[in-house]
């Protein structure tokens, strides 16, 4: 829940598309967090950690993947206004879904996937919750009952957080009338993905 590459990817989405596509990114990242967690529950946290070859290959293709997007992130931001002059800002929300084509391919399925990899290509989030969780399972309870309703927990409270993330930006975003502000955000965005993907790279 705290600020990071999630949240840097679910900004972007909701500055440049439709909000269902944030909302698909957002069920992304949890399927990967769920995902993660019942992978750890089934002893790969534990086998990345005895094999450090693979844990670094994993670490690198994460920090690979949110390079990318940094790289994307900067583009937009880069990117000339149209005719030349600060240009309105890009529709979100509701008002992108009504400007889109009625043939055009819906990007939330694209939105789902990278939010499967931005949270997926992160081994440590496995191995954080397979750290975190059992500790809090009660006396007398089957730690893996336990901490699959922890797990379960924990990433229904994440998803409700960036859904409520999702609307803050959509509404701030509509106030936004300056291009410049919108380039602004999508180069700090940049500046979140590069951070993350150098701290992922070097283990931090």
């Amino acid at each position: 829940m705290a600020p990071g590459p999630d949240l840097a990817l679910m900004t972007r989405l909701v500055l440049d598309g439709p909000q269902r596509a944030a909302a698909a990114a957002a069920f992304g990242m949890i399927a990967a967090g769920a995902a993660q967690a019942l992978l750890g529950a089934l002893g790969l946290a534990a086998f990345l950690a005895a094999r450090p070859e693979l844990f670094t290959a994993f670490r690198w293709t994460g920090a690979a993947a949110l390079l990318v997007w940094a790289c994307l992130a900067l583009r937009a931001a880069l990117r000339p206004a149209p005719h030349g002059g600060p240009g309105p800002m890009p529709a979100t929300g509701d008002d992108a879904a009504r400007a889109e084509p009625s043939g055009s391919r819906s990007p939330t399925g694209r939105a789902f996937i990278q939010g499967l990899l931005c949270t997926g290509s992160n081994p440590k989030v496995g191995m954080f919750l397979m750290a975190f969780l059992p500790q809090f399972v009660p006396p007398g309870v089957d730690p893996a009952t336990g901490v699959v309703v922890l797990a379960a927990c924990y990433l229904s409270l994440g998803l409700i957080w960036l859904l409520i993330w999702m609307r803050l930006v959509h509404r701030l975003a509509r106030r936004m009338h300056s291009a410049r502000v919108v380039r602004l955000t999508h180069a700090l965005t940049a500046a979140v993905f590069g951070t993350f993907a150098v701290r992922l790279a070097l283990g931090g």
